[in-house]
């Protein structure tokens, strides 16, 4: 069932309990009302008639003044007055055949609900032949019934109209809520669809306004997430070329010639004439450096040893590497030998972020001294890989929307293997690198 019709059958449903209950009122309080009318013109008539019967009894009237002195308590509401004849028989005084409106008459159901049991009272009058007369005297609440009855209706249908304002006032604001639902699904489906140029308008409901602007600043942020995978897959394949070219170029360079000379060497190392020894110690020392070519291009391609010896060695090989190559920096490794069970794919995101800091802080970073810490937290709840990485370079401000490619890559890793990472560079103070990483107990047992 949709929203609309929701409230609809629930407005309906109260609407009815409203009459059922309010009807039940009406009913008790028009049977009250009818009962202390009834009894007041009762009472009033009893007491009407006995001063009368105490005039009568010691007056000599004839049949007609004391019958035309008694018909004018019939004038009195909701009483009827009959008088037995000499034959007997009950005949009512002064009935009148009065012509009811029929939308006044109340229904049976109406009347059997509202009537009750009413008194009655009777008297022998003694006339002055000698005569007895018997007049009885009862409550006719039918006059107060219809009364009661009209009032019923009013009320009724003052609730009935009542009750359809309130329901065209809460359908026309329901309404106004439905456009402002779909103006918000439209919002939505336009995320959906990836186009996140189009904004959600303000609206006049606050908690409606609250809900677009959260989904403006949502497709904000997917907007920005967007454009920044998008460079950085552009970065990557840049890379990826880079890498290719440079690869292409080692080759070409160091294997190239290097395999070249060694041909040359060979070929003359065949002449009788050849100084053999200094030939071979040529060709040697040209293989040594095509190892050393080698072992570099394989490092920057996968690291080997990080399969064979462990995260360990590795990041030990390439701290030892870089202070080989760059002796002005000082580098302190601090790593936890419990994270050589880790996953290979976790070991790899860990050395590659150790690496790209490392790269970081020696091309713009002029610093002296780095801190490098990778140990493993959280034992008994949940484990996970966790690392600083802090230098003393010259910082800088760098705008968090737009970080360097660098930075981007590593939160990548980071939060696609469901970590966290922050990166913090502040001029002349340093930049530091915190990420932490969760460790996955079950690939870590089945490896």
């Amino acid at each position: 069932m949709s929203l609309r019709g929701l409230i609809n059958v629930r407005i309906i449903i109260t609407v009815l309990l409203i009459i059922i209950v309010g009807g039940l009122l009406t009913v008790w309080q028009a049977r009250k009302a009818v009962e202390r009318e009834v009894d007041s013109s009762f009472n009033l008539a009893l007491q009407m008639i006995d001063l009368g019967f105490s005039h009568l009894s010691r007056s000599s009237l004839s049949e007609f003044d004391w019958l035309r002195q008694v018909s004018t308590i019939q004038k009195i509401r909701h009483i009827n007055i009959s008088i037995v004849n000499d034959m007997g028989e009950e005949v009512e005084w002064f009935q009148e055949d009065v012509l009811r409106d029929s939308q006044k008459i109340p229904p049976d159901w109406f009347v059997n609900l509202v009537i009750n049991d009413y008194p009655q009272a009777e008297y022998n009058i003694q006339l002055a032949d000698g005569r007895n007369k018997k007049m009885i005297i009862r409550a006719d609440p039918i006059d107060e019934i219809e009364e009661a009855w009209g009032e019923s209706q009013s009320y009724f249908w003052s609730v009935v109209a009542m009750m359809g304002v309130i329901f065209l006032a809460i359908n026309v604001v329901f309404n106004s809520m439905l456009r402002t639902v779909h103006s918000i699904v439209i919002g939505l489906r336009r995320v959906e669809s990836g186009q996140y140029g189009k904004k959600l308008p303000n609206f006049q409901i606050s908690e409606f306004d609250v809900i677009a602007s959260e989904i403006n600043n949502l497709t904000d942020a997917l907007q920005a997430a967007r454009d920044s995978n998008q460079a950085l897959a552009r970065h990557t394949m840049h890379i990826q070329e880079n890498e290719r070219r440079n690869l292409s170029r080692e080759l070409h360079d160091e294997m190239g010639q290097s395999l070249t000379a060694i041909k040359a060497m060979a070929v003359t190392n065949r002449k009788e004439t050849a100084n053999h020894v200094q030939i071979s110690d040529s060709m040697i020392e040209i293989c040594t450096h095509l190892s050393g070519v080698v072992r570099s291009m394989m490092r920057t391609l996968h690291p080997l040893s990080l399969t064979d010896l462990g995260l360990g060695a590795t990041l030990s090989d390439m701290v030892n590497e870089s202070r080989r190559r760059y002796p002005a920096l000082k580098i302190n490794l601090q790593y936890d030998h419990r994270l050589d069970a880790i996953p290979h794919e976790l070991a790899i995101h860990v050395y590659r972020i150790v690496q790209e800091s490392l790269t970081n802080v020696v091309r713009h970073a002029n610093a002296t001294h780095i801190w490098i810490q990778v140990i493993k937290e959280g034992e008994t709840s949940t484990p996970r890989v966790v690392m600083r990485i802090k230098d003393d370079g010259q910082g800088k401000s760098i705008d968090e929307k737009q970080p360097g490619f660098g930075i981007l890559a590593m939160r990548e890793r980071v939060e696609n293997m469901g970590g966290r990472f922050r990166f913090e560079s502040v001029p002349n103070q340093g930049a530091s690198v915190q990420a932490w990483m969760p460790i996955d107990e079950k690939q870590q047992d089945e490896r």
